[in-house]
């Protein structure tokens, strides 16, 4: 017989659980999460009994959930998380008073003293957002609704956590006035350190350290130490973990290969554990026990539904939204898991409920779990996303990167697929052969150079078509390329020259510039794209006519969305008034400041600024007309700092 408590079969198990029942699910047309969760009843200690409830599993199931909100918190746009954090207020207070009050109304129907009836008004007032890997998938995150209702969990979650421990400390006689404060100051210090001193770290840490392995475990360090941080001031872990979402999701690029991995064994392991943790203490016979467990399981239940229901019809009323994302931010905010488990549990060894109550609001835990993701996966389906703010620019349709080592290359292809997954691009690495008698053998090298570049970036989710050119010269490679292809940009870097000069004048890279039509990026990358804080948009007099200026603003600001930074627009005097009216058309969400260049820009003055920005210096038109608007200003630029600089060329 086997022993399925031993590591091995125990984790064979489990595996196999997370990887049949979704599968089952989704064939009846149901979502995989709910599949998970019926597993977990199924092998759990009420049913077939083949997992107990074990340290090890509340372990697993604590870091699942821990994951989980972390990962809400990296789906949430910040720019768009300050910008409704007043209506996430708004939906918070609702969903937390309503179910609070409905709570507390069952509790004195039910007998229970008043700290009962408060503390079962808190286990309904907070969410889990238990179906939230759904909106991942269908990549709607990004929608109003949904920023509002994850921006409301931390609240309620907080404000649950409060409630339960003034009702201990009720308990034990230790609620006063500077208990309350305290925590309010504490609470206030940990979330400015997390949200404010967090991102700066990383950049530092990133400059540093660019290793996939190291940055992921960094990401993973810095997420338990919030959580570990959110208990020690006391309050659950999960409010830590959607901070250090938050955080990390303002350092690093949205489409970060580390931000993939870390959602990646999140949504494939853990989370889905906490899922089986939630159905295994699922007893489905409860409410076969006596006809009393049956009623109170029907009011737990209809107070459930009812509360969240009205305070996201509320919600939905005053800021009109749509029937779809009402809906959704109801099935996104019914489900009872995170925070009403432990409060349940507490309630119960402290004697404030009886396991009558208990059997009953588990029940209700099970059936909120599986309606929510049912009613999220019907309405998210037809959630609106798109603003002019998250239109795709077609100057980065399909970037061409000329590649002649990858490895040395590359957080230059690491810049073309962040800038190619923003806009909904493409990436074009081309490798030239130069014609001869050896270019069969030189094909051949050539296509394993090439095949080695999605390895080297480590990220698998990046798609980049490979094209190994013959040509007589690198130049004529990359130009044929360009046309053949329909590249919208080409992205060039140089190879350790020290100077622009060196590289240009007379160069591959000159040739390119002046005998292609498409927009160049010239890009010298030396400091990890994970480390920069801003892009600095340089524009000194006359250097681009107005009726390019436009484009020039819009390809850096889908720049600085590539890599989740600030744009900073340092300008000319004589562009400031066409740029804050082009700005205004624009209309975007993302933070960008504007500054005068109130003399002459002179390298020495940018150093401080070199390792922390990424420095774009336009250029446009013929050669002389570059020559005779930037002169010798990129040759020195680069000569002054090691920081990343790219210059940006259009033709016309």
């Amino acid at each position: 017989m086997i022993d399925l408590q031993e590591p091995v079969a125990f984790f064979l198990l489990i595996m196999s659980i997370l990887l049949v029942t979704p599968l089952l699910s989704e064939r009846v047309h149901l979502p995989g999460i709910i599949g998970i969760i019926l597993g977990g009843m199924l092998i759990g200690p009420h049913v077939l009994g083949l997992i107990q409830d074990s340290d090890r599993m509340q372990f697993l199931s604590t870091i699942g959930l821990v994951y989980l909100m972390f990962s809400a918190g990296l789906e949430v746009d910040i720019n768009q998380f300050l910008r409704v954090r007043n209506r996430s207020i708004i939906f918070g207070f609702f969903t937390f008073l309503m179910p609070q009050l409905m709570g507390m109304g069952l509790g004195w129907l039910l007998g229970l003293d008043w700290l009962g009836m408060i503390l079962l008004g808190s286990a309904f007032a907070s969410h889990t957002l238990i179906a939230f890997p759904i909106l991942t998938r269908l990549g709607v995150t990004r929608n109003e609704a949904v920023a509002v209702t994850t921006g409301a969990t931390v609240l309620t979650d907080i404000g649950a956590f409060i409630v339960l421990a003034v009702v201990l400390g009720a308990q034990t006689g230790d609620v006063n006035l500077g208990y309350f404060v305290q925590l309010f100051i504490l609470l206030s210090a940990f979330t400015l350190l997390i949200i404010l001193g967090l991102p700066r770290l990383g950049k530092i840490f990133f400059r540093r350290f660019s290793e996939r392995a190291i940055e992921f475990q960094f990401v993973l360090v810095v997420l338990f130490v919030a959580a570990l941080g959110a208990e020690l001031i006391g309050v659950h872990e999960v409010v830590g973990a959607f901070l250090a979402g938050l955080a990390i999701n303002a350092t690093l690029p949205r489409h970060s290969p580390v931000i993939g991995h870390v959602v990646f064994i999140g949504e494939s392991f853990f989370i889905p554990l906490f899922l089986l943790y939630s159905g295994m203490i699922t007893n489905p016979f409860t409410f076969l026990e006596n006809r009393q467990t049956i009623v109170v399981a029907l009011g737990v239940t209809v107070v459930a539904y009812v509360s969240k229901l009205i305070a996201a019809w509320i919600t939905a009323r005053i800021f009109k939204y749509t029937k779809n994302e009402f809906w959704t931010a109801y099935g996104l905010s019914h489900a009872q898991a995170a925070v009403t488990l432990p409060t349940l549990i507490i309630g119960l060894d402290t004697g404030l409920f009886d396991s009558t109550l208990f059997n009953a609001a588990i029940v209700m835990i099970l059936l909120t779990s599986i309606t929510s993701p049912l009613i999220v996966q019907r309405f998210g389906t037809n959630l609106q996303t798109a603003s002019e703010d998250d239109q795709p620019s077609p100057l980065f349709e399909r970037i061409l990167v000329p590649i002649i080592d990858p490895r040395s290359q590359e957080q230059l292809i690491g810049l073309a697929t962040l800038l190619a997954k923003v806009n909904d691009g493409k990436t074009i690495a081309v490798n030239i052969v130069k014609a001869g008698s050896k270019q069969e053998n030189e094909f051949a090298l050539h296509r394993d150079l090439l095949g080695r570049t999605p390895e080297i970036l480590n990220d698998p989710q990046s798609e980049i078509e490979l094209i190994p050119r013959l040509a007589d010269t690198d130049a004529k490679g990359i130009l044929y390329t360009a046309q053949e292809q329909n590249a919208t940009i080409i992205l060039m870097g140089w190879r350790g020259k020290r100077t622009l000069r060196e590289s240009l004048l007379g160069s591959v890279l000159d040739e390119v510039i002046w005998g292609s039509d498409t927009p160049v990026i010239v890009g010298k990358i030396s400091v990890p794209l994970n480390g920069n804080q801003r892009v600095l948009f340089l524009l000194p007099p006359k250097v681009v006519p107005p009726i390019a200026l436009r484009r020039m603003l819009e390809a850096n600001l889908a720049l600085a969305k590539a890599l989740n930074v600030p744009l900073i627009v340092r300008a000319d005097a004589s562009y400031l008034q066409s740029i804050h009216s082009l700005l205004l058309a624009i209309d975007g969400e993302h933070p960008i400041e504007v500054e005068t260049l109130d003399r002459q820009l002179e390298p020495g003055l940018l150093e401080d600024e070199s390792i922390s920005n990424f420095i774009v210096v336009p250029g446009f038109g013929s050669r002389k007309r570059v020559a005779d608007t930037l002169g010798v200003l990129p040759e020195k630029l680069a000569m002054a700092f090691d920081g990343n600089l790219a210059i940006l060329h259009f033709d016309k």
